[in-house]
């Protein structure tokens, strides 16, 4: 949802700023299994074949509930949806940057471990995690890529992401974490859309 937002908000040059409805994904998606998750990359399909409307419009319960969305309600439709690389395990940092620079925010997913919750501030990384590549790797949990930077200390490379834990949590409610090496695998699997906005 949030690339979507963001990206008509690029897009727009700020005109269009919507605020849409996870809640119907939820309760309306046979892309995905409710409130047991599912896919990124199929919100992108499914904003394309259904559209999402406001939040306003549907607002979140937190819960799976009847798609009862009302016939009125203004959509946002996608003209694509693409894994950043082009395929499933082409993903790349350099990819990631050119499309974020491009286009804006996009969906990633990263492997969330205990010590994850517990991040405060800084560059996350997970110190157990092995160097081997596999292209299909594990993830639990979608985030929001937002950008990227470098420590002008230690000159480490970092993703900057937007987390939906809430202001508390983390860096008010982002965090960063190590570029480059595909921590926690957060280059496996980057996904983006391109929404049409209503001009």
């Amino acid at each position: 949802m949030g690339m979507l937002e963001a990206r008509v908000r690029i897009l727009t040059n700020n005109s269009e700023t919507p605020i849409l409805s996870p809640q119907q994904v939820v309760s309306c998606s046979q892309y995905s299994q409710g409130c047991d998750g599912g896919f990124p990359y199929l919100i992108g399909k499914y904003a394309q074949d259904f559209g999402i409307v406001d939040e306003s419009c549907f607002p979140y319960v937190g819960k799976d509930s009847p798609c009862g969305v009302p016939q009125n309600c203004r959509r946002i439709y996608t003209a694509d949806y693409y894994y950043i690389g082009g395929f499933y395990g082409g993903c790349s940092e350099m990819a990631m940057m050119m499309d974020l620079v491009k286009n804006g925010p996009m969906g990633v997913a990263l492997e969330v471990y205990p010590d994850f919750m517990h991040y405060k501030e800084g560059i996350y990384h997970h110190t157990g995690l092995g160097d081997s590549y596999n292209p299909f790797e594990l993830t639990n949990h979608a985030v929001l890529l937002v950008g990227y930077g470098r420590c002008h200390m230690t000159g480490e490379k970092y993703w900057i992401v937007k987390n939906s834990w809430g202001a508390n949590w983390g860096e008010d409610g982002f965090f960063r974490i190590r570029r480059g090496s595909d921590e926690c695998a957060i280059e496996s699997i980057a996904v983006a859309a391109k929404p049409i906005p209503k001009l």
